[in-house]
């Protein structure tokens, strides 16, 4: 599908980064804002980055903030390191999944057809960033001496509706946007300049 130029213009961008970054700030930093009820927009935040932007230097730019976010939290305000183990680096992977889907997003038409197709592409890059950061925890960070598969399935259980809820739920918020954005901006349509 061809992008359009103002979509691939570095301002458009910066733009879509300077929108994703403050938004991941106030949901992953719950002492920060204090907002513990709300749902972490981390991975969505990564599926939305794919979307607009391809270059890998925008990953490791979110991926820069995320972990920045997460060791002010730990370090200045307080928040449990419990889940800082070597582990951590699973959440290049995790991050990755949900970016390359995102990437891969890109190409469907911009048309109400292909949302179920987006949704899909959400959920299952969820279930594979879950695997990763859930699992990587729990096999590798040494928290848990004798980790199984038996133990490891009702964890994933536990927490997997809810990481899902929130990649879903912020990824169709983030789709209603660029659909009021492509009515006011049509310009920005993808294959518009064709």
């Amino acid at each position: 599908m061809h992008r359009s130029p103002a979509l691939s213009s570095s301002r458009f961008q910066w733009t879509i980064f300077a929108i994703l970054a403050p938004v991941m700030l106030l949901t992953r930093s719950h002492a920060l804002t204090h907002m513990e009820h709300v749902p972490s927009t981390a991975l969505a935040s990564f599926f939305v980055l794919g979307y607009f932007v391809r270059r890998a230097a925008g990953f490791a730019g979110l991926f820069g903030l995320a972990y920045a976010i997460d060791v002010v939290s730990m370090s200045v305000l307080g928040v449990s390191d419990f889940c800082y183990t070597p582990a951590y680096a699973m959440l290049i992977p995790a991050y990755a999944a949900m970016w390359m889907a995102g990437r891969f997003a890109a190409n469907l038409p911009e048309r109400l057809s292909s949302l179920p197709i987006m949704a899909l592409l959400v959920g299952g890059a969820t279930v594979v960033a879950h695997l990763c950061s859930s699992g990587g925890f729990y096999f590798l960070g040494g928290r848990y001496p004798d980790p199984t598969l038996a133990e490891f399935a009702p964890r994933f259980a536990r927490y997997f509706p809810r990481a899902l809820v929130a990649s879903l739920t912020w990824s169709g918020i983030a789709a209603a946007l660029w659909a009021l954005t492509l009515s006011a901006r049509p310009d920005l349509r993808r294959g518009a300049a064709r």
